[in-house]
């Protein structure tokens, strides 16, 4: 069984970040992430172009919680308090206590090890405290950075959805990659 923990809400911490819920205060940070065409690239949204656009994402990572379909943390910057980015867990499948990863991190900090370290914790959570037995992710072809990201983290390719996701419009296919709890119980063992 997943165990959906999601109110209250989470706080996951690391080294460098702050996972917590992202709120209207985020707004502008999150305006800043969100209308780079360069993060909107692989993902299934355009570039949004508006505050009100921006505060329709914030309401629905906060609905999407209150109904435990996903979660959404926002990434803060310990040293600037400022929202870098997002994580989320979601698509849970009961039976097979799965669930699939997303993220989105802003442009100007990507290559620094940030959604490394915070999808580890993500991942950390979705193992330790939701009881996951999976955690996969689809990349759209093109987006190596996420699958080095992935692959950095121990996730494996599996291979290749065809036509899994419209995004913008058109049926792409998907890069599926995955860790077993058992893999990342590995893992960690072998850091010992």
């Amino acid at each position: 069984m997943i165990i959906k923990c999601f109110i209250p809400f989470p706080i996951l911490e690391t080294e460098r970040l702050i996972l917590r819920l992202v709120e209207d205060r985020d707004a502008e940070q999150l305006y800043e992430i969100l209308s780079d065409a360069e993060v909107a690239k692989f993902d299934y949204f355009y570039p949004v172009t508006s505050k009100e656009q921006v505060l329709k994402f914030i309401e629905r990572y906060k609905k999407e919680i209150e109904e435990n379909e996903e979660i959404t943390w926002g990434i803060i910057l310990k040293e600037t308090n400022k929202l870098i980015g997002t994580c989320c867990l979601g698509s849970f499948n009961e039976g097979a206590r799965r669930g699939e990863l997303g993220y989105d991190i802003a442009q100007v900090k990507w290559g620094k090890g940030y959604a490394t370290e915070a999808l580890e914790a993500v991942i950390d959570y979705g193992f330790d405290i939701m009881n996951l037995n999976r955690i996969e992710a689809t990349i759209t072809p093109g987006n190596d950075a996420s699958v080095k990201v992935l692959s950095k983290l121990n996730f494996i390719q599996e291979g290749v959805v065809r036509e899994r996701d419209l995004i913008k419009g058109k049926l792409e296919d998907g890069i599926m990659m995955s860790i077993l709890k058992r893999d990342y119980i590995k893992k960690d063992r072998l850091l010992d």
